[in-house]
């Protein structure tokens, strides 16, 4: 998107207000080169989803922690095969 005032290409999104009408969007731009604000109404194909509930991907997930024994099943592979070669094993 370019800024209608300097031409500038990049121009950053700073806020995004619902307007009364279904399907649109106010959008506040402020131009990366000579900072001025715009705001542009974009029209949603299908509107914004309530965020008042949370999503499943938004609830954390539990993570096991990390061995502190270092495995070492592996495959060799290429460099390793080099290495053992150089070494003369």
């Amino acid at each position: 998107m370019h800024c209608k005032v300097c031409g500038a290409e990049l121009m950053v999104l700073t806020n995004v207000v619902p307007d009364t009408v279904p399907g649109v969007e106010q959008h506040t731009f402020i131009c990366s080169a000579c900072h001025v604000t715009e705001r542009r109404m974009v029209f949603t194909r299908h509107g914004r989803e309530d965020a008042s509930a949370p999503m499943p991907g938004d609830v954390p997930l539990r993570i096991a922690p990390a061995s502190t024994v270092q495995e070492e099943h592996y495959a060799p592979g290429l460099f390793s095969r080099v290495l053992a070669r150089i070494r003369g094993h």
